[in-house]
């Protein structure tokens, strides 16, 4: 059995250190699961990815995605693990990630210890980075009871 999530919740999930799971379609029309950092801004998921990952190519050619992002909480007393998740389907855009600067917004919100700009510019080095955007045209918030 499943109850909605409240505001509350579904905010805290998208602002969560937790990685949320992004779906795409091969050619073959088989899903594949990656997981990935994310930013939830604008009233939209965004992801930053290396050019040339397998997953962009899939992307450019179906932009169809579904996504997840999900919780779970200890063992209670009666053996359950109530969990917290977000569903969400919509399609995906593709840019360059521009100077990086999606990708270290994105990393400023999963790396802790804050670095000064030109350790994370050395990190980068000369990597194309590609920002993938999806604004959501279904999300379904849920918990397990």
């Amino acid at each position: 059995m499943a109850r909605p999530l409240n505001d509350e919740e579904i905010a805290d999930l998208l602002t969560s250190d937790t990685v949320a799971r992004l779906a795409t379609i091969d050619a073959s029309g088989y899903p594949h699961v990656t997981p990935l950092w994310f930013l939830w801004a604008d009233r939209a998921f965004h992801f930053a990815s290396d050019s040339g990952r397998p997953h962009l190519s899939r992307l450019q050619a179906n932009p169809q995605v579904g996504l997840v992002i999900d919780v779970e909480a200890e063992q209670r007393p009666d053996g359950q693990r109530p969990n917290k998740q977000l569903r969400a389907t919509g399609d995906a855009t593709l840019c360059p990630d521009t100077e990086a600067v999606w990708t270290r917004r994105i990393w400023d919100k999963y790396i802790v210890v804050s670095e000064p700009t030109g350790e994370a510019t050395a990190r980068l080095g000369d990597r194309q980075r590609v920002l993938i955007r999806i604004v959501p045209r279904r999300i379904v918030a849920v918990a397990s009871v």
